[in-house]
């Protein structure tokens, strides 16, 4: 019936109704691509192939010094970390993203991970695991159990389930582990409410930090029948043409129990006149415990004093201490240390656990390791201006310096543990004729994303291109499987 309408349309009517009809689906498809009704989409780049479906979505790595693309032969990475990112046509809630790779690491570098980025003011992003050697090590000699993505190592045969053996973690009371649960226990991409006790803990003292800290930092406080007080004195160096809100939150466990904002009203902030800003946070009648603090700023912020009326305080795996005028003792319960000086007025000996070391070259990582068995190794510091980081904590006090967290299996961590237990979310990358394939879903719900982008990560710590080993990470193809709300429940809401 069509055929004979068709036949009796002018030919210019048919050309303009072709043309429309084409144009309806040309807006239908634009539609379609932009909306996702359905509320998912797959984006892939095959970095073998010089054509491929997500090329124009899936943006390249950065930095390019770390990485060398070779034509049909993929994305080799040299050094840590790389960065790329994903343009999508509206927001989604989770992302799998599936990566095809060759291993030529070395022992020393027994972890890759990927993240998205979470939090642009300090440049966090949320990672998890691709590949973790060391568990990988210890599934063939521990007694392992597996169950729904969760992996339980056991030094011996306690638990036969891992259900088990989480009733048992969650009142703290594990099969063969006496005294504090991070004497036997190591964790990885794990998190529980650990219950941490200071024994024999005594009326806090008030503690000042008078050490000027730049940028972002985390520490813990402890506290028993005490009230939390907080004073923090600021200065914004108003050296970066971006505005620096100044947000600290006050988490026990995974919950904020106080936060505190403050806006950057500077409408000059790349002026370099310096501004004082105080921000003080009270809270009584908490329970016992350790609590987290964190201070989201930007490194145009300097922490000039923290005031606390608690004197247990430790800072979470970094300290960046700046403007010091005299010689400077810093703390850490970690037999690791990466040090990385910032300007050449920084370049120093440093003495970590009696040991000198010489840090030599601005905005070079450098890593060094002590065997000392005390529980506080001294770090001492004739100049400032550098960022230390490991896998600990540090304190500017000594009788100060405790730590809540419990060891994780992570790049420092070593296959000759004296734990007894490892519980992890974790499952082990499928390996085929030398190719590993690995899947890591994220949670993209408040992740960051600009111009229509978000922000991926894949870290491989201790991974350098300029230390002359020849290690690398072969990249074949990314697979990026987005979910969200579809159309009808975006409509419903």
């Amino acid at each position: 019936m069509f055929y004979a309408i068709w036949k009796k349309w002018p030919f210019l009517f048919k050309f303009r109704f072709i043309l429309g009809l084409i144009l309806v689906i040309i807006i239908g498809l634009f539609l379609y691509l932009k909306v996702l009704p359905f509320g998912s989409i797959s984006y892939s780049r095959d970095y073998t192939s010089s054509w491929q479906l997500g090329k124009g979505f899936i943006n390249n790595f950065t930095p390019a010094e770390r990485i060398d693309i070779k034509n049909g032969e993929g994305a080799v990475l040299l050094g840590d970390p790389v960065y790329f990112s994903l343009f999508t046509p509206r927001t989604f809630d989770k992302a799998k993203i599936t990566i095809i790779y060759k291993d030529n690491l070395s022992i020393d570098t027994p972890l890759i991970e990927a993240g998205v980025l979470a939090d642009n003011v300090v440049w966090r992003y949320n990672l998890r695991p691709i590949d973790n050697k060391a568990l990988d090590y210890l599934m063939l000699r521990w007694n392992k159990i597996t169950e729904s993505g969760k992996l339980l190592l056991q030094k011996e045969n306690k638990y036969t389930n891992i259900s088990d053996f989480e009733k048992d973690l969650n009142v703290n009371n594990l099969n063969s582990c006496v005294g504090h649960l991070n004497e036997c226990l190591v964790v990885y991409n794990y998190d529980f409410d650990y219950k941490y006790r200071i024994p024999n803990y005594q009326p806090a003292m008030p503690l000042v930090v008078d050490q000027p800290l730049r940028g972002a930092h985390q520490f813990y406080v402890y506290l028993n029948n005490e009230t939390l007080n907080l004073e923090f004195n600021l200065v914004d160096l108003n050296l970066s043409p971006k505005a620096a809100p100044i947000n600290i939150v006050v988490y026990s466990g995974s919950e904020i129990i106080a936060s505190e904002n403050l806006v950057d009203e500077n409408l000059n902030p790349a002026s370099g006149k310096t501004e004082e800003k105080k921000i003080v946070i009270n809270k009584k009648n908490l329970p016992a415990g350790v609590y987290k603090v964190d201070v989201r700023v930007s490194d145009d912020i300097v922490i000039k004093k923290i005031i606390s009326s608690l004197d247990h305080l430790a800072f979470i795996n970094k300290v960046w201490p700046v403007s010091n005028d005299r010689n400077l003792k810093i703390y850490t319960d970690s037999n690791h240390l990466q040090v990385k000086a910032l300007n050449p007025a920084s370049l120093q000996t440093i003495v970590y656990a009696g040991d000198p070391f010489l840090l030599n070259e601005t905005y070079k990582q450098f890593d060094f390791k002590t065997d000392s068995a005390l529980n506080a190794k001294e770090i001492d510091l004739n100049k400032a201006d550098v960022i230390l980081e490991n896998d600990g904590v540090f304190s500017f006090a000594q009788d100060s310096l405790f730590n809540p967290g419990l060891e994780k299996a992570s790049s420092y961590f070593s296959v000759k543990t004296d734990a007894k237990y490892i519980i992890a979310n974790y499952e082990k990358p499928i390996e085929q004729e030398g190719f590993k394939t690995a899947t890591v879903e994220l949670n993209l719900k408040g992740a960051y994303r600009e111009n229509g982008k978000y922000s991926f990560m894949i870290s491989v710590p201790g991974l350098k291109a300029d230390d002359g080993i020849k290690d690398n990470l072969e990249i074949y193809k990314i697979k990026i499987e987005l979910e969200g709300r579809t159309l009808w429940q975006k409509i419903w809401e």
